[in-house]
Parts: structure tokens; sequence; C-alpha cells
């Protein structure tokens, strides 16, 4: 079960992702691109809240999302 830090975390994480139109994919491949090591579908359950990662895990989507939408309008 997540902490509720986690939890928010995720939360966020999954709004920007859905607002910026990005599928799980695309933001899974950028991740694994930077150096992630966990799974598509492990990412696609944290992103639902059914999977704890570890804090260096959700920085990094964290920054991954941030790249792949630094441009986009909105």
């Amino acid at each position: 079960m997540l902490d509720v830090l986690e939890a928010q975390q995720a939360r966020r994480l999954h709004h920007a992702t859905t607002r910026a139109g990005l599928s799980v994919s695309q933001l899974w491949w950028h991740y694994f691109s930077l150096g992630g090591e966990t799974g598509a579908l492990e990412v696609e359950a944290y992103l639902h809240q059914a999977l704890h990662l570890s804090g260096v895990d959700r920085l990094m989507l964290e920054h991954a999302c941030s790249e792949l939408t630094r441009d986009w309008p909105g």
C-alpha cells in the first residue's frame, strides 16, 4: 500500500500525463531512456496507485514527464 505522499505523487503524475495526452508507453520509454529499470506494467500500476515504487523511480518518472511536456502548450 502506498503512503500518503507517494499516492499524491502518483495522482499528480497520472493527471499530468493524461492532461498532456501521454501514453504510459511514451512515459515509460522516456523514463527507460533516462536509466529507469522498472517495467512498463509496474509504471502503469504505480500511476493507478496499485504499486509502490522507490523514491528514485518516482523522481525519474516525474523528470521524464517534465521533459516530455516541457515545450507543450497548456
